[in-house]
Formats: C-alpha cells, structure tokens, sequence
C-alpha cells in the first residue's frame, strides 16, 4: 500500500514537471512573437522620418504633409495671414463705430506650436499597435485634422484699438481754473470714456470662436468711465494768482500769430506738483502742421529765416516772466541769439527743439497752476497756487543794458534789379551784453537786490543790395560771383569793367564776342595769360 501510494506521488510530480516545463515553453514561445511581432512594428515605425509629418494631416484649412514642424507653422501663419484681411466692426450703442482688420488687431492662431508639434508626432509616439495603424491608414489615405481656434490679444491689439476708438470717443475735461471777470474761477471736470480693452478682445474671441465665417463681423465695444486728470477737488485751494504777465503779438504774420496761440493752449492746463520739474519745450513740441503749427520767421545765428513754429518763443518768454513774479525755481533759461522786441533785454527766454529750453520746478509747499490765454493779439500766463508770501511784499524785474557792441560786418545780397544797382538794405542792429535783477520791497523799501540771468545778444551785419540782373547772362553771372566773395573791391570792379563795355559796345569801339582789349576772349581768359 505505501508502495503505491510513493508511486502515485512520484507521476503526479512528472505531470507537474512536464506541465510547469510546457507552460516555459508557451510563455517562450509567446515572448518571442510578441518581441517578432514588436520588432516588425518598429521597422515599420523608424522607416519614416521623425521630423517630417505623415500624409493625410492637416491644421485647420491647412495640409502640412511632408513638412516639417517649423514649415508647418509657418503654413499655417500664412493661410491665417489670408483670411486675416476680415473686418471687425466695433460698435457703440449710441451708433457710432470704428474698425479695423484681423492682421491690424494681430490676430494669430492659438496654441500653433503645440497643435505642430502634435502633427508631427502624429503616428511615430504612442504605442507601437497605435502607430502601426496610423501609419498604415496613412498609406491608404487616411485622414486627420487638427483643428485650429483663432484669436487676438490685449498685447497685439490694443495699440491698434486704442487708435481707432480714441478718435470715437469722449475724453475727459479736466478741471481748469479760468479768469471771469477778473476773478479765478474753478470750471468743474467732466468725465470722458474709455476702452475696456481686456472685454472688448474677449468679445473679439468669441467672435472668432462661435462658428466665425471668416469674413469678419461685428463686435459691441465694452466701454466704461474715464476721469479727468485734473478733478475739481484738485484746484480748490490753488486760486490765488501768484504772478501773470501779457506781451503782444499784434501786427505779427498769419503763422506767427498761429503758433503762438497754438504754444499758449499746449502750456494751458498744467498742474505741477511740489518738487516737480517741467520743460516749455517737451510742452509744445514737436513743432509740426500736425500738432497745430505753421512756418513763420525765427533767429537762426544772426539772421532771420522761416521754420517751423516760429514764434513760439514769445510763448515761453511771456511765461518766463509770468514764473518770475511767481517766484518759482527757473532751472533752465536760455536768450535768444539776437534781442527780440516784445520784451527788454534779459527778460527773453528762447526755445530750440533739441538745443535750446526753459525749465522751471515747483519749489513751493503746494500744487501751482498754469493758465494761458492768447487770442486778439495778446498772450497772458497766470501763475495760481496758495499765496505764501506776506502782505506789503513786491517784486520787481530790471533791465540793465551792460555792453553794446556796434555792427562790424557788411553783407552783401544778389537782389533781381539791374547792373549798376547798389543800396543800404539794412543797417543793422548793434549786440549787447544785458542783465536782469529782481528787486524785492516790502512796505514800499527796496530789501533786495539781486542778478537773476546774465545775456548776450549778437549784433546784425549791414546789408547791402547789389543788382544782378541783366539780358546779358554772361553779365549776370559776373555779378553773381563777385556778389558771392563778399567783397566790395572785387563787387565795384566788376560793376565798372561790364558799365565800361557796355559803353565801349554803343560807341562802336568793340564788337559782339571781343572784350575790350580786341582778344575776344574772357575775363580769366585775359587773366591767365597776363
């Protein structure tokens, strides 16, 4: 029975010998197909290339195969860049409207270099089953689409939106302190309106996402209230006129007269705070037709010539003045190249774009005013703030004329009157060396006496007119460069030798094409050869 029962065991423990050895066999056997079938997946896979895009893809409207994922990208820019041409259309609720196009407004696609990268890896990552299929639909055309979502930004639009709604919408006023029957009177702000950029996009994006024709549309512009800089609240304490001062423009050209009232309503409205500097010329400038100025006469060195807001520096002058009896800080004045005649000596301040400025800073405790007014051929400034200095105090500004220094230079122009035509244009105008001082009194004392600027003023060269004007050209162009030495021996002598053959010609004595020595050649001819 025990013999049995051993020999039993014994082919009970061969079966499970065989069946464990059977089962190595099958998993082996297994194995080694899946790595077979694996390895064939793979050469399948690696046959195409990683970097290039399987046939039948495509983003959007847009068939990238064969390419690349950076050739894709730019594919596809570029069939946005042809629908990008649509108009947008924003609209305010009270009718009014501005526009712009999808390229202006930058629109892009979104998510284009993942969406790329997506296509490119499309068939070649994943599993190997997965890519296998992929490949293989491929190949037998199949298809697949990446869709795109189009879109704009607050940072691509919104120079562009400004732009446009700006010139749609209401600004703010701000506050202004104005003078009413000789009083300062304080004219309330009114607000104004403003874009919401980060709404109005947002309608845009919505637009372009809920079934878009790819035409353009039509978008409502979301707005909200945009306050004055300067509130009401600002000025209230700021009305006492702490210094003024008025020059004259009367009799001044058509563009003169422009700019100057241009220059005025530039400076108009200015609040400065305390310790704050400004500059007249940052202000008013640039000096061009768009921003309100016309050409008129101006100083260039010692001579006058047409430019740009010419005139513009009676406007600075006269608020030079207007700050000194204020009393501010002038931290930059610079005197016009020769004297101008609105003001004395000294009391000039001239502007040049990029050369030349009148800086001042606030160096009071409180905010100060600058009011402006020209028209009717007079310009005033008004200085407000808080009056700080004691009743019976005044100041006072002097001119001293410390040098004059008398033309020394003739000029000598070409002017379209005969030969023979010599006359005093202009005689000029005498230099000077100048001085301002302020003169403090209180209770009708003088307490203080002090140089404010030092100036010096270039003197202007005596013209003379010189004629130059003949049938002769050959005379003209004598004249013409005797003119151009500057010299009035070489002037007088050319006079003289073409008043000479011209007399020698109605006697009889030389003939067409002669000079007046029979050689018939010319002047430098008869020069060089002695």
């Amino acid at each position: 029975m025990g013999k049995k029962r051993q020999k039993t065991k014994r082919r009970a423990a061969a079966v499970r010998r065989r069946t464990v050895i059977l089962g190595i066999f099958v998993a082996a056997a297994a194995l080694l197909v899946i790595i077979v079938i694996n390895s064939l997946l793979r050469r399948t896979v690696e046959k195409y290339d990683p970097d290039i895009i399987i046939d039948g893809v495509s983003i959007g409207d847009t068939d990238v195969s064969g390419m690349t994922a950076e050739e894709a990208k730019t594919a596809v820019t570029e069939d946005a860049g042809q629908i990008s041409g649509g108009l947008i259309v924003f609209t305010l609720e009270d009718g009014r409207e501005a526009r712009a196009t999808l390229k202006e407004l930058g629109m892009t696609v979104k998510d284009l270099e993942e969406l790329t990268e997506q296509a490119a890896d499309y068939g070649k990552k994943g599993s190997l089953v997965e890519c296998y299929k992929i490949l293989k639909a491929s190949e037998k055309g199949g298809q697949k689409n990446y869709p795109v979502q189009y879109q704009i930004t607050e940072e691509s639009a919104g120079e562009v939106l400004a732009a446009r709604m700006n010139s749609i919408l209401e600004e703010p006023e701000n506050a202004a302190i104005i003078q009413k029957d000789g009083t300062a009177v304080i004219q309330e702000d009114v607000p104004g309106e403003a874009l919401n950029l980060e709404k109005t996009v947002a309608a845009v994006n919505d637009l372009l996402d809920s079934g878009w024709d790819k035409k353009g549309g039509q978008v409502q512009a979301v707005l909200e209230e945009a306050q004055a800089d300067i509130a009401a609240e600002d000025l209230e304490d700021i009305t006492d006129v702490l210094g003024t001062y008025s020059t004259s423009y009367t009799g001044s050209s058509e563009g003169r007269s422009k700019n100057i009232e241009s220059g005025a309503a530039h400076m108009n409205g200015i609040l400065l705070q305390p310790g704050e500097e400004i500059s007249a010329s940052e202000l008013t400038a640039p000096y061009t037709e768009e921003n309100g100025y016309a050409p008129a006469p101006s100083y260039a060195g010692n001579e006058v010539v047409e430019s740009m807001g010419g005139g513009i520096c009676q406007v600075t002058t006269t608020l030079y003045n207007a700050l000194l009896y204020a009393e501010l800080e002038i931290t930059e004045r610079c005197e016009h190249s020769m004297m101008v005649s609105y003001v004395d000596p000294s009391r000039d301040a001239a502007v040049a774009e990029g050369v030349k400025d009148l800086k001042f800073k606030n160096n009071l405790e409180n905010p100060v005013y600058i009011g402006a007014e020209a028209g009717n051929g007079t310009i005033t400034f008004y200085i407000y703030g808080k009056e700080y200095r004691p009743s019976g105090r005044t100041v006072e500004y002097e001119s001293e004329i410390l040098e004059t220094i008398e033309p020394e230079n003739t000029t000598y122009v070409a002017v379209a009157e005969k030969i023979g035509t010599m006359y005093t244009e202009s005689e000029g105008t005498a230099g000077h060396t100048a001085q301002l001082w302020k003169v403090v009194t209180e209770n009708g004392e003088e307490i203080s006496r002090e140089a404010v600027n030092y100036s010096y003023y270039l003197a202007t060269d005596r013209v003379v007119a010189v004629g130059t004007a003949s049938e002769d050209a050959e005379e003209a162009v004598q004249m013409e460069e005797a003119v151009n030495t500057q010299n009035e021996e070489t002037i007088t002598a050319a006079i003289n030798r073409i008043t000479e053959k011209r007399s020698q010609k109605e006697s009889g004595g030389i003939q067409d094409g002669e000079d007046a020595d029979g050689s018939g050649g010319t002047e430098e001819e008869t020069d060089e050869t002695g």
